[in-house]
């Protein structure tokens, strides 16, 4: 058993879905902590994973949100243990930061279920579901020694690795409704989603099956 620290906000981009899914089977332990309210780094830091979700925040030049600098510091910190830690959409943009590393707006959002380009095959190629305004420069950590870039879309990095850090700008702790109510949540109407979402949802046995692999990956290296 593994225990887990998720670090997300209370009431947006913070449902579990899948990852509560796989840790009950798995039978990983969870804490919770989120970011409106009063966390310890410490406590975080304690956990054999750290996961960071997503936020309708930016760290993006230009754009950081002023919550952003004491979870790259935490970042920082689990970086410089050399432990476990994931990061989603903007957890990955974090992480990204905090390694170095450095995050843009887009011109356009890049939205859709869709497959990305493998880099590396130790992720899936999808679909995955990708909604991020905000992206990782591939050229801010291409020649960097210790990330692999593992897959990119559209320009931006999708998939990266740093030891045992790991970060994804796709989304595989939802399911299609999970989606959707995340989407719904930060003021986007629903047809602008509810096709990706109809697809997520014909997809949900497939995806659901490599979001557990991408999983079990990611707290494999808490072993290492």
């Amino acid at each position: 058993m593994k225990t887990i620290a998720i670090l997300s906000h209370s009431t947006v981009a913070h449902e579990l879905v899948l990852i509560q899914e796989w840790a009950d089977a798995r039978g990983h332990g969870i804490n919770r902590y989120f970011r409106e309210e009063e966390w310890n780094a410490n406590d975080l830091l304690e956990a054999d994973l750290i996961i960071t979700m997503g936020s309708p925040n930016s760290v993006a030049t230009g754009y950081t949100h002023q919550s952003a600098a004491r979870e790259i510091e935490l970042l920082q910190q689990r970086l410089a243990r050399e432990e476990a830690v994931f990061g989603i959409c903007y957890g990955a943009q974090a992480l990204a930061l905090a390694l170095g590393g450095a995050v843009i707006r887009r011109a356009q959002a890049n939205t859709g279920y869709k497959n990305i380009t493998l880099h590396d095959p130790a992720i899936d190629a999808g679909g995955w579901a990708l909604w991020h305004e905000d992206m990782i420069n591939p050229d801010s950590l291409k020649d960097h020694t210790q990330v692999e870039i593992l897959a990119t879309d559209a320009g931006a990095v999708i998939a990266f690795r740093a030891g045992n850090a790991w970060g994804v700008q796709f989304h595989p702790e939802v399911d299609g409704d999970g989606l959707g109510r995340m989407l719904s949540a930060i003021g986007i109407p629903e047809e602008k989603w509810e096709g990706e979402v109809a697809a997520m949802n014909a997809d949900n046995d497939a995806h659901r099956e490599r979001a557990f692999a991408l999983f079990d990956l990611v707290v494999a290296s808490t072993d290492h």
